[in-house]
């Protein structure tokens, strides 16, 4: 009931076809708006990736000043073929003292085209929706403590953290010598195959490919380590372009290795393990065969030979019959993952202090792996997303590529939902993972 009367209000207002540029990648915005008694509120939302978010809402009332967290996810619907995004906002609580009333939950709504969100906290009355005042990315300049304590109590975990993200805490600006278990002489090879040229997908996969590129080389520039670049893609597409590139690839003992591909995946009829084949053609009227099949799990194996310190390999592609159709939807996504300052630390703990293998393809046997040209793979994304997160200075937890991949999988899981991609199949990632933990 509570979607139908949902779905009944955005047609009231119109709503526009939803586009992923609707939210832009960024980690704090703030949200200003003014209910039908004339309260004004005041909102600082602070961003994980697409499922994971909170806002803290500050405003006056019953002559108490009051803060209430409230936790988001993104959600997306259709109306006359209109696609609209939702924040939606659950569990309320107060940071401060909540007095006589309680807080219902505010849902953001956003359509294109306009600079401010609608609110409603009741979706079932459309009476109720509101017109946001002002809404607005923050930039470093924004932050300041006391712009932080309209929003936190000083011994928040959360409020330490954004203070040392924006380098309002000294401790944190002064210099400490690295601690890397695994330092000198270390480089890191990335590996990507990338089907650019394919009709269907190939926006897509060339997408996947700069942003992989361009996330990867900074790490190993901030990390002060080398960086080799190898890339499969295009006319050179090839099985023999990836054997030739796996055999001139000789890492030293402290070295990182990452190998990712982004194309079709399939699996032969009589195939018994749970890895994909990766499909090396870049015209559809290319014959498959053996000499255009490669073993993900081959791959993995070939990496892991090679005696680098810690091998990622990762499958962005179908684990299905071959005659399964394309996977590519025209549902997009709120393609949001941290955007500022990383902890270095747990970004040398990841890289630099870690050591084993790992494998993972974004799809079960069976399952297809989905992507669109606005986003890219549903699992890259959210493997970049994750990634973000783990090394985010507002994770608590000790960065770890267990968690980290543990989110991949469940984040392309639910981009693949029907909540998101109304005409996707749910995919659900696999892996193997041997990664020692950090010292």
């Amino acid at each position: 009931m509570r979607k139908q009367c949902l779905t009944r209000a955005f047609y009231i207002l119109a709503v526009l076809c939803f586009a992923a540029n609707l939210l832009p990648a960024q980690d704090l915005f703030e949200l200003k708006f003014t209910d039908k008694l004339g309260v004004k509120y005041k909102g600082l939302l602070v961003l994980f990736n697409d499922s994971k978010m909170y806002m803290r809402v500050a405003y006056n009332a019953e002559n108490m000043y009051k803060v209430v967290n409230v936790d988001y996810k993104s959600e997306h619907g259709t109306t006359d073929g209109s696609e609209y995004l939702v924040l939606m906002g659950t569990n309320p609580r107060f940071i401060t003292q909540s007095g006589q009333y309680g807080y219902n939950p505010d849902h953001i709504i956003f359509l294109e085209k306009q600079d401010k969100p609608y609110l409603t906290d009741d979706p079932n009355d459309t009476s109720k929706l509101l017109h946001a005042d002002a809404f607005r990315a923050l930039t470093k300049t924004d932050i300041t403590d006391p712009y932080l304590r309209e929003f936190y109590s000083s011994d928040e975990a959360d409020y330490k953290a954004l203070r040392r993200m924006f380098g309002l805490d000294l401790n944190s600006l002064v210099l400490k010598p690295k601690t890397n278990t695994y330092s000198a002489g270390t480089t890191m090879h990335l590996v990507i195959a990338a089907n650019t040229n394919i009709g269907d997908i190939g926006m897509s996969c060339a997408r996947d490919q700069a942003s992989l590129t361009a996330e990867f080389k900074g790490i190993a520039t901030s990390l002060g380590i080398g960086y080799k670049q190898y890339l499969i893609n295009g006319d050179n597409f090839t099985k023999p372009a990836v054997l030739s590139t796996l055999n001139t690839l000789v890492p030293g003992s402290n070295d990182v290795v990452i190998f990712v591909y982004r194309g079709h995946g399939f699996r032969w009829n009589d195939q018994q393990g749970a890895w994909p084949q990766l499909d090396m053609r870049s015209s559809p009227y290319t014959r498959i065969g053996e000499n255009t099949a490669l073993d993900l799990d081959f791959v993995f194996k070939n990496i892991k030979a090679k005696g680098g310190r810690l091998n990622i390999v990762l499958g962005d592609c179908c684990n299905s019959s071959i005659d399964i159709s394309s996977p590519l939807t025209g549902s997009e996504f709120l393609a949001m993952q941290a955007n500022n300052n990383y902890n270095d630390d747990k970004l040398r703990a990841l890289f630099m202090n870690s050591k084993g293998n790992l494998m993972a393809t974004s799809a079960s046997p069976g399952e297809v792996s989905w992507a669109n040209n606005a986003n890219g793979g549903f699992f890259t994304v959210s493997f970049l997303q994750s990634l973000r997160e783990e090394i985010s200075f507002l994770r608590e937890d000790t960065a770890d590529w267990r968690d980290l991949i543990n989110n991949t999988v469940n984040g392309a899981k639910r981009k693949s939902s029907k909540g998101v991609c109304s005409n996707c199949t749910v995919q659900n990632g696999i892996y193997h993972y041997d990664v020692t933990p950090k010292n």
